[in-house]
């Protein structure tokens, strides 16, 4: 059973085994949606992350005992249903595109005196460091089906796992104070998606064309949490039609079950 404790007087936190592992994080999950079918009155919002699950509540309605008491209650068997299949099993395809320059949505932005056109620009750096052609450092990150581990900082920036460490580049020394939506960022077994301009440490990798965030959509964020991604390498040609595809709400990535051909592991 994971460990319950208060985190001030109107949340509290569901905490699983101290690592970083999709199992885990499948337990996270699976507790989440479990609450969300429950309708408990007086929880407001869930947050799921690597290991944890945040439930905000409000005092006035539920109070910390009975809501415990509920909580422990969904939690029984967290760990036998993920393995007996009760999880997510949709993979995304999303397509990237691994260098090369493209427009950008804001030409007023600042990227830290770079203007985010060029979708790869550590590029030299990856290489580098893990010692591949860029050729080898693109099979690499796409060689792997990839699970979505939580959404951080703002909806759309999403923390995506790879079953395996692909690359030993550490963060960059600094961090840059904005890049452009769309890019990927990578460190480790770890890919972090930019649905919005945010800043970020991570060496960036590539560029997808897809909308990852928009506030209009009845689904705000593309990517979801505990599902799974493909990353496709395209041209700067598809890249280009896709996003202005994208930006109008006319493209629609492919998605398929997991256990479906092309959904192999």
């Amino acid at each position: 059973m994971p460990i319950i404790k208060p985190v001030g007087d109107c949340a509290l936190t569901v905490e699983f085994d101290n690592r970083i592992s999709i199992e885990v994080n499948r337990q996270v999950h699976a507790v989440d949606r479990r609450i969300a079918e429950a309708s408990v009155p007086g929880i407001v919002e869930t947050v799921p992350t690597y290991r944890t699950l945040i439930v905000h509540y409000r005092p006035e309605i539920i109070r910390y005992g009975e809501i415990r008491k509920k909580v422990e209650d969904l939690c029984a068997g967290a760990a036998e249903s993920v393995q007996a299949g009760d999880e997510s099993d949709i993979v995304l395809e999303l397509p990237v595109l691994y260098g090369g320059e493209v427009d950008v949505d804001d030409p007023e932005a600042r990227y830290d005196g770079w203007d985010g056109r060029e979708t790869s620009p550590d590029k030299q750096d990856l290489m580098d460091y893990e010692h591949k052609t860029w050729d080898e450092i693109i099979e690499t990150h796409t060689k792997n089906l990839c699970y979505v581990y939580f959404q951080a900082f703002a909806i759309g920036h999403s923390y995506v796992g790879n079953p395996e460490k692909i690359f030993s580049i550490p963060r960059r020394a600094t961090s840059r104070t904005l890049i452009p939506a769309g890019t990927l960022g990578v460190y480790g077994d770890q890919t972090v998606l930019n649905g919005v301009d945010l800043p970020c440490g991570w060496n960036l990798i590539g560029r997808t064309p897809v909308v990852l965030y928009d506030r209009d959509r009845e689904e705000q964020s593309l990517v979801k949490s505990g599902e799974w991604i493909r990353f496709v390498p395209i041209s700067l040609k598809e890249y280009k039609e896709i996003h202005e595809a994208s930006k109008h709400g006319e493209y629609v990535p492919r998605t398929y079950k997991k256990s479906e051909e092309g959904g192999r592991k």
